[in-house]
């Protein structure tokens, strides 16, 4: 997830003569379909028949560990920091006659915003109305920022307020569908999911709502070889494949990059539309950053995905390792 310019401007808003209309409908996409207090969006998917339908389709036992190690030197967006210290080295002791001494670590960090992350449905809204009004600034379920912004913790949809999830994750590996990592500004259409899908013996109608969604698109090979082309654009899905989405009703999507969607995007007027469709408008996770190396060398596509966002109060997102397991 990340910040960049509003998604509309307010001539794009307004639709005058000389602009076209905006491309995201200003019709209000709240309440919720979960009520007009929702806070947990598509975590609230996880139910214990979800559970127990995602537990029944492991067949062999395997656990992949989906996510980056978080390191100083890795990716960063904007001016994003992550930095650890070991105070004292040991940090403590010696204590007692057996003489035991402990060490600590400090880590200063956009938490929730770097390496492997995880957005809150507070990290992305719209600027709907005039530029700075804070209360025309929407986030899911219609709050605006004069409701849920504070300099100690956002007061309403933080990441405290998301549902564990464990859920049905399907891959699509688009790299193997060409063949070559794709490159920053291609777009993931619909037909390259569904030939994905098709190369990987697997059928769309087994996608099922509440089911989680991956993308492979090689791009996670640039971490730690080449952070500025990493963080510089990345393929992914754009609006046709985000449209897809909302109407297979899914909980999350992830790739191996640092936002899922196309970077830049094709129409050069948008920025980060996939984010405000899905997570704004729909409460749809998202899990960016990832690595789907060791699936991909066993050929495994379906999984059951699991993931307890770090419950900091009023964060905009959450670090931690997700997992597959087969």
């Amino acid at each position: 997830g990340k910040f960049g310019s509003a998604p509309i401007s307010p001539a794009q808003a307004q639709g005058t003569a000389a602009t076209p209309p905006p491309r995201m409908s200003e019709r209000p996409w709240w309440p919720s379909r979960w009520g007009a207090g929702d806070e947990a969006g598509s975590s609230n998917h996880i139910t214990p028949a979800k559970v127990l339908e995602t537990v029944r389709g492991i067949q062999d036992g395997k656990v992949y560990k989906l996510g980056h190690t978080y390191e100083s030197g890795m990716p960063l967006f904007g001016a994003r920091i992550f930095a650890v210290r070991i105070p004292g080295a040991p940090t403590g002791g010696p204590f007692g006659d057996n003489r035991m001494i402990y060490n600590d670590e400090f880590v200063a960090a956009d938490i929730g915003q770097t390496g492997t992350q995880f957005d809150g449905l507070g990290h992305i809204g719209i600027q709907v109305g005039r530029d700075g009004d804070r209360n025309e600034m929407r986030y899911y379920n219609g709050f605006t920022s004069a409701e849920i912004g504070d300099a100690y913790g956002l007061k309403k949809l933080g990441i405290e307020k998301l549902k564990p999830i464990l859920t049905r994750g399907h891959l699509i590996d688009v790299m193997g569908l060409r063949g070559r990592m794709w490159d920053a500004g291609e777009e993931i259409s619909l037909a390259d999911v569904r030939a994905a899908l098709q190369r990987q013996n697997m059928r769309e109608e087994d996608i099922r709502p509440g089911d989680g969604i991956f993308f492979n698109t090689g791009w996670s090979s640039l971490w730690m070889r080449n952070n500025d082309r990493y963080v510089a654009g990345e393929p992914g899905i754009g609006l046709e494949v985000a449209r897809w989405v909302v109407e297979k009703d899914l909980c999350v999507t992830g790739a191996d990059t640092w936002a899922v969607e196309v970077v830049p995007n094709p129409d050069k007027a948008l920025a980060f539309i996939v984010h405000a469709e899905l997570q704004t408008k729909h409460g749809i996770l998202n899990h960016e950053n990832l690595v789907f190396d060791e699936l991909i060398a066993d050929r495994k596509y379906q999984f059951a995905y699991i993931f307890a966002p770090t419950p900091i109060k009023g964060a905009t997102g959450s670090s931690g390792s997700p997992i597959a397991v087969t």
